[in-house]
């Protein structure tokens, strides 16, 4: 039986997968991801509680060696087993379908890591076959605790400012179906509305918002203004420890340092709050070769045009300022950068 300390590792595995995804080779890549996928299935309950392992799909041998189609299956046929017809699981209402918490959602993050190197279209299918799935079985079983436990868990993932897996446009869907669901109150679902109005800015392969900064001579520029073949946006503020390790972090890779002065990258690196003289205080920390500046109208946060739930922020934008990764974790798009810098 695995222990304890193994079935943790299965997490911090999977987020060691999505965070490197972007700098292993192919086949290393497909042989961790689907040794991932074991390891989940391995993860039994160590007591006496009548709990199964979470069914993992197994990915056919035909797709192994096409790591663009092994992450699509498994996208879209992750949940297919635990659904099987005539399955009989414990209805112990400590467990989830039969699966302890814990194992649960263990899977799920193995599930966003899958679901993290597909197409928006097939990302969206699958989401959308997940939750009407969970809420069919909802409906049939009342008993079952499936819904409450997907809908939290993909706040918790995606939304949460502090995950690594936090992505809006994942949510997106989830939100969809919150808000229109039946086991959503009416304030529930206003709440949802709201952030699926919020979670709409700015989506991924749209053009980013404009907006009008100065910088610490007075002078005035746009976004959209700026000319490059990619603009790192950088929402920060002077007290933020991660905004510090950020800049600690870009200044350490050549290849990002190469981006800068050939023009091909312009960090635009924007404090949107109001306490100028703490900004001023702290400009000489920022490097020279970024377009430091502020928001003077305070209106990225009155406007609520980009949504800041948390500081660091970081978007990259395409030459149309068209949004590449939107509030992704740091070391994503420094790997995405100095992939395309290589």
């Amino acid at each position: 039986m695995p222990s304890t300390h193994f079935c943790q590792f299965v997490t911090l595995f999977s987020i060691h997968l999505q965070k490197n995804c972007y700098t292993m080779t192919k086949q290393s890549l497909i042989s961790l991801f689907l040794a991932s996928l074991l390891l989940v299935a391995a993860c039994k309950n160590g007591n006496e509680e009548p709990a199964r392992p979470f069914p993992t799909p197994q990915v056919p041998a035909m797709l192994g060696s096409n790591l663009q189609q092994a992450f699509q299956y498994v996208s879209l046929h992750f949940w297919d087993k635990l659904y099987a017809p005539g399955v009989e699981y414990s209805k112990d209402t400590s467990l989830v379908m039969g699966v302890t918490p814990d194992d649960f959602e263990e899977a799920f993050a193995t599930y966003l890591t899958a679901l993290d190197n597909v197409t928006l279209p097939v990302m969206k299918d699958a989401q959308d076959t997940m939750l009407i799935r969970a809420a069919r079985h909802q409906l049939s079983h009342p008993e079952s605790k499936i819904w409450k436990t997907i809908t939290e868990l993909s706040e918790k993932y995606l939304y949460d400012p502090n995950s690594p897996y936090r992505n809006e446009e994942m949510f997106l869907p989830v939100l969809t179906h919150l808000k229109e669901s039946p086991f959503t109150t009416e304030k529930e679902k206003t709440h949802y509305t709201h952030l699926h109005r919020l979670c709409s800015y700015n989506r991924i392969g749209t053009p980013a918002a404009d907006f009008k900064y100065t910088l610490k001579n007075g002078r005035t520029g746009n976004l959209h203004r700026i000319k490059a073949e990619y603009v790192l946006l950088f929402f920060s503020n002077p007290e933020c420890q991660n905004c510090k390790e950020i800049i600690d972090a870009l200044a350490t890779y050549p290849e990002l340092s190469q981006l800068i002065d050939q023009k091909t990258l312009v960090v635009l690196n924007i404090y949107p709050d109001a306490d100028l003289a703490e900004w001023y205080d702290y400009l000489q920390n920022y490097p020279e070769n970024w377009i430091n500046g502020y928001d003077q109208d305070l209106a990225l946060n009155m406007q609520t045009i980009y949504n800041i739930r948390a500081i660091p922020s970081l978007y990259l934008l395409d030459k149309d300022k068209n949004v590449i990764f939107k509030d992704a974790p740091p070391e994503k798009i420094i790997s995405w950068l100095t992939r395309i810098a290589d």
